[in-house]
């Protein structure tokens, strides 16, 4: 199993062009939240934006508005229940992340749904926490030619490919994301997190039990829709912000017992800029 080193970032993070707009770095569409879990639609926001998202749009339960105005003026909001407006946000947006902080309410089913059937092959879907939960109870095909991003913890690939834990191995889980979609990607979040793509399998080695703390994977998968938007689908994209993640939040558990996802998000932009310097 390949490992994925610092290199991946420099790889990736490239200057901006002097002429630039906020259309030339990706529209990202983030399906989030509900009554009990607003927090999860805002980190997942928060780190799409601070991972250099052009646009993002934030489609949660309209008593969370307040918040999400509030703690990120940037983002713009519109209500998931509105069908209208959330297929045109679907239609219209070039990756859409579903499932952080979603619930496996009806609603949280049909959105999960509206998704997958009304995405395609030019735009990114990246399913999470409650979305991957409501496809594996649900038994919802993913038919999508959109290209899929799956980002389970052990728990949530569990109930997914039917792989017990002790059972996650290289072989069984390229067999088993075969099965559910050829050429879906896969992140396994656990430690030392591997990414599956085709025939390709790879892992990390940086991360800390300092990041074991509610939120982390809804950040994770902001960096990814960030990155995604704004420097394209890849094997490689995926990596780079799977890294970076981590990189940052070894480099702040240093000195901090406890990493907070908060603390990660602010710390985004200041390492991209480092990565992304000529003189690197």
């Amino acid at each position: 199993m390949e490992k994925i080193s610092k290199n991946i970032l420099n790889q990736v993070i490239t200057p901006r062009e002097p002429e630039s707009y906020k259309g030339n770095y990706g529209k990202v569409l983030i399906i989030a939240g509900s009554t009990q879990f607003g927090g999860a639609a805002i980190m997942c926001s928060s780190a799409a934006i601070h991972s250099g998202a052009g646009l993002v749009t934030v489609a949660t339960t309209p008593e969370k508005f307040t918040a999400i105005n509030v703690k990120i003026p940037e983002a713009m909001t519109i209500d998931y229940h509105d069908k209208k407006a959330l297929l045109t946000a679907i239609i219209n947006n070039q990756v859409i992340a579903i499932g952080p902080g979603l619930g496996t309410s009806n609603i949280a089913k049909g959105l999960v749904k509206a998704v997958l059937n009304n995405t395609k092959t030019d735009q990114t879907v990246i399913l999470d926490a409650s979305a991957l939960t409501i496809i594996a109870e649900e038994k919802i095909p993913l038919q999508t030619t959109a290209n899929i991003i799956l980002t389970p913890h052990q728990g949530e690939w569990q109930r997914l490919s039917n792989l017990a834990i002790t059972e996650q191995i290289e072989l069984n889980n390229q067999t088993n994301l075969h099965e559910l979609n050829p050429d879906a990607l896969l992140v396994l979040k656990k430690h030392q997190s591997e990414v599956y793509y085709h025939d390709q399998v790879s892992k990390i080695t940086v991360g800390n039990p300092g990041m074991a703390t509610g939120g982390m994977g809804d950040t994770l998968t902001g960096i990814i829709a960030g990155f995604v938007g704004q420097f394209g689908f890849s094997l490689e994209t995926v990596q780079a912000a799977l890294f970076l993640h981590s990189e940052i939040g070894d480099k702040l558990n240093e000195k901090n017992y406890v990493v907070l996802p908060s603390s990660i998000i602010e710390k985004i932009p200041k390492y991209m800029a480092k990565f992304s310097s000529k003189d690197k």
